[in-house]
């Protein structure tokens, strides 16, 4: 890279990071529980060096509040650990690590493009396009994992695209072994990454490459990292039917884990045997909604508000043009190795969202999309401008001069009326719930503090970081979790507090009998409180 490039390079992450964490603590509005459970996890790690169930360095972090085989895929906690080794468990330090991930994606998207454009200009635009997608910054703001595969499918492509260059051996080993890391990177990646692989051979196939010896490197790159999953799983034997029914695959009946006497051979026969063809054949038919315009440019996925604000698409409205051209144009007129990359890239990105959960517009299933996307994205806006007359080159300024115009309307959404509209999603204020009753502790001092767990998941989990985050881990002695339906008042000692849902109407006839009483409604910015502090 010339100095110029580094200079343009380092001025855009620099812009890109103070876009990307500006009020990274407040918007989203709040932690959503699966940003709770991989944030103590990390913070056990990095502070013990094992996971909130007391085991050292764990492969897959259980989450029993799920299920008793739910396991949660590592890299992201690993990720994060360093961080909150660093700095104080918050929001936003939580949610850090996604953001240079991030950035991660934009410094690997401007290399990508390079070596596809021959250009420095055109790989900023993909850069520039990237860091401006919706669905990229939204998913960059947020401690879950849907977006950590992406770094590892934009780093094996670069290294597939210098292998193609070089033709050295080890680079090809790097480019799939890297896929086998990213194995473990979100649940989706154990369907997308063995694709990857395919299409890693198809183009050594493509490209003339036909040895026998580098199919071979291929594939010994993408398993050796597996090697730790084949042992694990011979442990956990059970996780593999229960993964598939959570998702909705088959009716696959769990089996026992270690000692129920149960061989991986039969596991599998059972699954193969669970699984029907008619519901592939259902999934496979949701692939055409994954290419809907109006979800990838307009709107974007309707059915979580905790991946969309419903008002802009996967992508910005103008590139409804440049990813049309961009992949007309590779089909056409492109067709190389390299660009066909692209095209497989962009077609394949819904297949496990097809195939893991019967949700169409799932776009946090699918996030591999976004770079493919973009880098067709910029091959329409190059051969607008660079290479069709004088009236194309007008329509694709004019076009590529709206997208920051779009984008700054997203930011006007996603900081104003999204952050009200999406407490619900982001499981409402239990922030302020628990602030208020730490803030009342050196105060009031309450002779214990009671937790409903009705109506309120994961609760415990919300309260034991907070007290982490304050300092306060010394109240867990204190709290009590109880169900408000079969709560005897009469055994709360006096003094005590209550976290309660305001919609506990058990608990609302207490405060209406006088044995409880309302000391504090936490304020929602869009809803009626969700939450109310209660005292004996």
């Amino acid at each position: 890279m010339s100095t110029r490039d580094v200079l343009w390079s380092s001025l855009l992450l620099l812009a890109a990071f103070g876009l990307y964490a500006v009020n990274l603590g407040r918007a989203p509005i709040y932690l959503h529980e699966a940003e709770v459970v991989f944030a103590l996890h990390a913070h056990s790690i990095a502070t013990t060096a094992h996971d909130t169930n007391g085991r050292l360095l764990p492969l897959y972090f259980q989450v029993p509040a799920i299920g008793e085989n739910v396991w949660f895929h590592p890299v992201i906690v690993y990720v994060m650990a360093p961080f909150l080794k660093l700095l104080p468990l918050t929001e936003s330090t939580a949610r850090l690590p996604s953001v240079f991930v991030g950035l991660i994606d934009l410094v690997l998207i401007y290399l990508i493009g390079k070596r596809l454009f021959h250009s420095a200009r055109w790989a900023l635009v993909a850069s520039v396009l990237l860091a401006l997608t919706p669905a990229h910054y939204m998913h960059s703001r947020m401690a879950m994992d849907y977006l950590y595969p992406v770094p590892f499918v934009m780093a094996w492509l670069l290294c597939l695209l210098i292998f193609i260059e070089r033709g050295e051996i080890w680079i090809l080993f790097v480019a799939t072994s890297l896929l086998g890391i990213g194995f473990y990177s979100y649940i989706a990646s154990v369907i997308m990454m063995p694709i990857y692989l395919v299409v890693t051979c198809l183009t050594l196939l493509l490209s003339g490459r036909r040895p026998m010896r580098q199919y071979g490197v291929a594939v010994a790159g993408f398993a050796w990292p597996l090697v730790m999953l084949v042992l694990w799983v011979s442990f956990h034997p059970a996780v593999i039917s229960e993964t598939l029914g959570r998702y909705q695959v088959g009716e696959v009946r769990a089996v026992s884990a270690v000692g129920g006497g149960v061989s991986m051979a039969v596991l599998l026969e059972q699954v193969r045997h669970a699984v029907r063809f008619s519901e592939f054949t259902g999934r496979v038919s949701m692939y055409w909604y994954f290419f809907d315009p109006a979800y990838l440019f307009l709107s974007g996925g309707y059915a979580n508000v905790v991946n969309s604000t419903r008002h802009v698409g996967v992508f910005l409205a103008p590139l409804l043009v440049f990813v049309p051209v961009g992949l007309v144009r590779i089909a056409t007129a492109r067709r190389t190795p390299l660009t066909l990359l692209v095209f497989i890239g962009f077609l394949s990105a819904p297949l496990a969202a097809c195939l893991v959960v019967p949700e169409p517009y799932a776009v946090d299933r699918e996030l591999e999309l976004l770079p493919f996307g973009v880098l067709a994205a910029t091959f329409g806006v190059k051969y607008m401008i660079d290479e069709r007359g004088k009236a194309w080159r007008i329509a694709g300024v004019c076009l590529l001069a709206l997208v920051p115009l779009h984008f700054a309307f997203f930011c006007w959404e996603y900081f104003g009326n999204y952050r009200l509209q999406s407490a619900f999603w982001f499981e409402y204020n239990r922030r302020g719930a628990m602030e208020e009753i730490i803030a009342r502790e050196p105060r009031d001092h309450p002779v214990a503090i009671y937790m409903s767990t009705h109506r309120i998941p994961y609760l415990d989990d919300y309260w034991r970081l907070y007290l982490i985050k304050h300092g306060r881990q010394d109240l867990l002695r204190r709290t009590v979790y109880f169900e408000a339906d079969t709560l005897d008042v009469g055994t709360v000692p006096r003094g005590s507090v209550l976290l309660a849902s305001r919609q506990d109407a058990s608990l609302q006839k207490l405060v209406e009998a006088g044995e409880l009483r309302s000391i504090a409604l936490i304020p929602e910015p869009g809803d009626p409180p969700a939450f109310e502090i209660l005292q004996r």
